[in-house]
């Protein structure tokens, strides 16, 4: 392909420095394999996103056009109310496609664009709507997820959700030239199928890139003096505190490994920022183990590293799947996790082989603790899983360059 194209990028979703990594690296990757990049966003800095606690970023070589979510204000005055604040959040994503329309619009009409990539739903359908301007003619069209929530709404038939959440149905339906779904467990593959989306011949279903995690071992042992000086058992949990993301089951399962099984010496690190972190702080102290949770705030990606590193076992129990970046990074780190049966999470750990996974029921928290407890106890136990789960890392994995360089690699076969 000739050297310096142009993409343009069209999304809600801006750079983040203490969650995800894709949505800077995409944009990355394209500057580093030659293009020239242009990034149009729309900004929620609203108290109920995750972006207040993240600094705004701005990237080496990309155009970045910067606006704001509409209605925030509203949206913080009366967003304790949930019902309210969807309604809101609604009418403001809706007038954050029409926000982007605008901008792409006048974009478009000043410069030469060879690629316009549509980043998650509201990016797609501006996308789709700029087609009925035709400004889109002779540009190649982009379609990206990370992932969707549809197959798990279709599956456990919540139709007031899918109902409630139509503009996404709509984005994963449209066409384009390239669709690229992210294979985080929330089953996008299927979602497409089930749709009969336009893009079913198009796609490619591919997980997020992991680099390695783990640290010299000098680095470890000052973190461990840091961070555990009394050499206690560390359980870590990592992703934004929301209602879905479930943190609270975790601490139900830590609380009877305490109370039933008379394990005390440990730290339970909780890392990330989120509407649920109150509840959470007040749950810890009902259970009985505010003592041992230290809930972290939000940090960088570089810092999550470090509690990685001094981990001993890795928690996540998300509702709809668990196979997001924390628990790609728990793999590439090698650590023992305890998850749940949700969504794909089951392709890629199984129980006892190299990690534990549960089904939702009424024994959860008590097999969990005891799985806890026998894996604390059983050095044999222990090193199997750790070689099952160092066998996934070498089987399963990419890094962020292989995942991104085979992304890119598609992208220019459009021009072929």
């Amino acid at each position: 392909m000739r050297k310096n194209k142009s993409i343009l990028f069209l999304s809600a979703l801006d750079f983040k420095e203490k969650s995800i990594q894709v949505i800077r690296k995409t944009p990355e990757a394209y500057v580093e394999a030659g293009w020239d990049v242009n990034y149009i966003v729309i900004r929620d800095n609203s108290k109920y996103d995750n972006y207040y606690y993240e600094d705004e970023i701005n990237l080496d070589g990309v155009n970045i056009i910067r606006e704001y979510l509409p209605l925030t204000s509203l949206i913080n005055r009366f967003g304790s109310n949930r019902i309210i604040r969807r309604i809101l959040q609604k009418i403001a994503y809706f007038l954050a496609v029409l926000k982007l329309l605008i901008i792409g619009k006048n974009f478009l009409q000043n410069n030469k664009i060879d690629v316009i990539y549509g980043y998650e739903v509201h990016g797609v359908l501006t996308v789709n709507l700029l087609k009925l301007f035709r400004k889109t003619k002779n540009i190649k069209i982009i379609s990206r997820f990370q992932g969707t929530f549809y197959s798990y709404y279709y599956y456990n038939k919540l139709y007031s959700k899918m109902i409630a959440n139509f503009d996404h149905y709509v984005a994963l339906y449209l066409p384009s030239d390239l669709c690229i779904m992210t294979d985080d467990g929330t089953q996008g593959d299927k979602a497409l199928e089930i749709l009969k989306s336009k893009n079913l011949k198009n796609y490619k279903f591919w997980p997020n890139g992991v680099d390695e995690q783990r640290l010299d071992s000098k680095k470890v042992i000052e973190l461990k003096n840091k961070l555990n000086p009394d050499n206690k058992l560390v359980f870590l949990t990592v992703c934004r505190l929301e209602n879905w993301k479930r943190v609270d089951r975790g601490l139900r399962a830590i609380a009877i490994l305490k109370s039933e099984y008379n394990v005390k010496d440990f730290i339970y690190y909780i890392v990330g920022e989120g509407i649920e972190k109150d509840n959470l702080m007040q749950l810890s102290y009902e259970l009985g183990i505010n003592d041992n949770v230290i809930f972290t705030g939000a940090i960088s990606n570089l810092k999550v590293k470090e509690y990685l590193n001094i981990a001993d076992f890795f928690l996540s129990m998300y509702d709809s799947s668990n196979v997001g970046n924390p628990l790609l990074e728990a793999i590439r780190s090698n650590k023992i996790i305890f998850t749940l049966n949700t969504g794909d999470t089951k392709r890629w750990i199984q129980h006892k082989e190299n990690g534990f996974i549960y089904d939702v029921d009424s024994n959860l928290y008590s097999n969990m603790a005891d799985d806890i407890f026998n894996v604390i106890n059983n050095k044999q136990c222990r090193n199997s899983i750790l070689e099952g789960i160092k066998k996934t890392e070498s089987d399963k994995l990419w890094t962020w360059n292989e995942r991104l360089s085979a992304e890119i690699k598609e992208v220019e076969k459009l021009f072929d």
